[in-house]
């Protein structure tokens, strides 16, 4: 019986000791109801999460026209062309740059739309009068957007340029 007494008591001994041994925990002194955190990420308002929303939604990308197309009021050549969407006071506004200088600024409104195409596009409509810009298609942002100028659309028949 001593020796089952001694092997309990040195088990219970060596459980302190590790127990001792251990790290303590520190808990700091806090306020009922604090301002502020000292290592919280700073707040932010709902105006500043629209606008970095909007910032998040820029896109660009490269488009090869293959033939003249109108937009707004100028006529683009055949040829290859930048396009960038960027929001602008609540809409959005469409570049697009022949890589020489020469640009084209497009107010769009935004529809927001379900999976239209499988990738970005300029939809561009054929009539007599020849081709104009309809519409464009953004992929990342899931959106349809229409200039301004045309705010009924055409009934065209229009043709889809990729945008890479």
């Amino acid at each position: 019986m001593k020796i089952t007494t001694a092997v309990k008591t040195s088990m219970i001994t060596v459980a302190l000791g590790v127990a001792f041994m251990l790290p303590a925990t520190a808990r700091a002194q806090s306020d009922m109801s604090p301002d502020e955190f000292a290592f919280s990420a700073p707040q932010t308002t709902a105006a500043q999460s629209a606008a970095a929303q909007f910032a998040k939604a820029d896109f660009e990308g490269k488009v090869s026209l293959p033939y003249n197309v109108k937009c707004g009021s100028k006529n683009l050549k055949a040829g290859r062309y930048s396009l960038s969407v960027k929001a602008e006071e609540g809409a959005r506004v469409v570049t697009i740059n022949n890589g020489s200088g020469e640009s084209v600024n497009i107010h769009m409104r935004e529809v927001l739309t379900n999976r239209w195409t499988s990738q970005s596009a300029l939809l561009v409509g054929k009539s007599s009068e020849g081709r104009r810009l309809e519409a464009v298609y953004v992929e990342g942002l899931n959106a349809m957007l229409y200039p301004e100028t045309n705010p009924n659309g055409s009934h065209a028949r229009t043709e889809q340029l990729p945008i890479s």
